[in-house]
């Protein structure tokens, strides 16, 4: 177990939804059952040691979907957070069938362990980001520069990453981590 403390946390959990197959803290660095999106299920979120790896003054930027939205808070709790407010809304050029309107936005909220962690960078980034989506879940990097732009100086992981980015830290099952959870 890394021993390291970041002040920025990045996730986009892997909801599980109606429908696919779930995984456990264990397989999902394995590679097993290789799905185009695997699921975790919440009891498996919530043991998820991120309080762990969370500095005193830590920020949780938190992907979520509507339908997933009553989950998130929750989740944000047994990770040792307090929900603080939207951080940013994804608008994403392209509209998926819903249950009631057509789903065209994801959520990312914001949450806070201790205080806002100093220094602070720019204070003048947009909350509403309209971006073509591209693959399956895949998040804009649009969103994870202005996190950077946000706080340029802190220690920054992304949960769940599908790619490495300069100055972050990673963890998930389609790169390289660079920790163990």
């Amino acid at each position: 177990m890394n021993n390291k403390k970041y002040q920025i946390i990045y996730a986009d959990p892997p909801w599980e939804y109606n429908a696919g197959r779930c995984l456990t803290p264990e397989s999902l660095l394995s590679g097993e059952n290789q799905t185009p999106y695997k699921y975790m299920s919440m009891k498996d979120l919530y043991k998820l040691p991120i309080w762990l790896i969370a500095d005193k003054n830590c920020l949780l930027f938190l992907w979520t979907t509507g339908p997933k939205l009553n989950e998130a808070f929750p989740l944000m709790e047994k990770w040792g957070f307090e929900y603080s407010t939207i951080a940013f809304v994804w608008e994403k050029e392209i509209t998926n069938p819903g249950y009631y309107t057509l789903s065209s936005v994801e959520i990312c909220l914001i949450a806070k362990k201790g205080k806002i962690p100093q220094p602070r960078g720019s204070r003048n980034i947009k909350q509403f980001l309209s971006e073509r989506k591209r693959k399956h879940s895949q998040k804009p990097n649009t969103i994870r520069n202005r996190i950077t732009e946000m706080f340029p100086m802190q220690s920054k992981i992304e949960l769940f990453a599908r790619q490495k980015t300069p100055g972050w830290d990673v963890w998930g099952n389609e790169v390289e981590s660079d920790i163990e959870l």
